[in-house]
């Protein structure tokens, strides 16, 4: 019997999803004179653009949203997922490396500031907006980091594009194998129980007592309703609850929609990138938190990695599913290692 991964993934969705793609053959920007903060500033405005991406004809078509951000030499993608997410909170996640590269992340069509009709929202598109954004940045080879579901457009997009590719750096990748393999059900169901067990220690009613935010009357402010809704997403998504002002997820900012009609386009044989890994011979790091909540102890993504011959797995501690939030100066230093190699 296969196990089918989608209705675990939907338990934790919104999930922020990041793609990275990297290339060493675009023109040097020059340098800014003003210093460089974790924090983003409105006056970092030499650091920040947006534009718009052309699906086909300007003004007829969709578009889809694209930002920049850094003033590094080299041209970094970063791709957000959920599906349906949006893309601020991945800026966080790069904050200390936008020195070094210039990033470029976009907005998933579907997605907040890239509407689009239901019937153009398939997986295969959502590989060809990757394909289009290359051509358009004038990109040759690619150095793909993926978060999440991200890790699988990074893992379909390389299936699909193996010329384009440089290396491939997959961080709290979502499943690379789908339908889940027999042979692994017992990892899987050791890391469900685990993370169940984690998840119920985290003390979040002490939390929302600190807070005052069991109380009966005075009714709840919004603010304090979505106060709740990051304590209860921290609680899935980090090692540490406490951090949970440091997310920025809400209803209004997640299309959840995006992600059925993505999911009801998965090929029929689903995928096995770990396999298609093994055939090219470009380079894979996987970097996962060992509180992932897909991966608890990380022994699925352990073994799975030793599977391909040029793969390198890096497991954090103290971390959950958003590493940037929970580890990022680890997060940092580990990616601009495997980004430099």
């Amino acid at each position: 019997m296969n196990f089918k991964i989608e209705p675990f993934l939907k338990l934790s969705i919104p999930i922020f999803l990041i793609l990275i793609v990297s290339s060493c053959n675009t023109e040097k920007h020059p340098a800014t004179q003003q210093s460089f903060s974790s924090e983003i500033s409105q006056s970092n405005t030499e650091y920040m653009k947006d534009w718009f991406l052309s699906t086909g004809n300007w003004d007829t078509d969709p578009q889809i949203y694209v930002r920049e951000f850094g003033t590094g030499k080299d041209t970094i993608i970063l791709l957000h997922g959920g599906w349906g997410a949006e893309h601020s909170g991945m800026i966080d996640m790069v904050s200390g490396l936008g020195k070094e590269y210039k990033f470029i992340t976009y907005e998933q069509r579907g997605s907040l500031r890239s509407p689009f009709p239901d019937s153009l929202i398939t997986y295969n598109n959502h590989i060809e907006d990757v394909e289009l954004l290359r051509k358009e940045l004038g990109l040759k080879k690619l150095t793909l980091l993926g978060h999440s579901m991200g890790s699988v457009l990074a893992g379909a997009y390389s299936k699909r594009y193996p010329e384009y590719i440089e290396k491939l750096i997959l961080v709290s990748p979502a499943f690379l194998k789908n339908p889940f393999p027999d042979e692994d059900l017992e990892l899987l169901q050791h890391s469900q129980k685990a993370y169940e067990n984690f998840s119920k220690s985290q003390d979040v009613d002490k939390e929302l007592k600190r807070l005052n935010l069991l109380r009966q009357q005075p009714k709840l402010s919004s603010k304090e309703q979505t106060i709740i809704n990051r304590i209860n997403f921290a609680n899935m998504m980090l090692y540490d609850i406490s951090k949970w002002n440091k997310l920025n997820n809400g209803k209004a900012l997640y299309k959840g929609n995006v992600y059925g009609l993505t999911e009801g386009t998965y090929p029929k044989k689903g995928w096995n990138f770990i396999e298609d890994f093994k055939k090219q011979p470009y380079p894979v790091s996987v970097i996962i938190g060992d509180h992932d909540r897909f991966d608890m102890g990380n022994h699925i993504f352990r073994k799975w990695t030793a599977e391909v011959p040029r793969a390198n797995f890096i497991s954090i501690k103290n971390a959950g599913h958003l590493l940037w939030i929970d580890q990022p100066e680890i997060l940092t230093k580990i990616l601009r290692q495997a980004l430099n190699n």
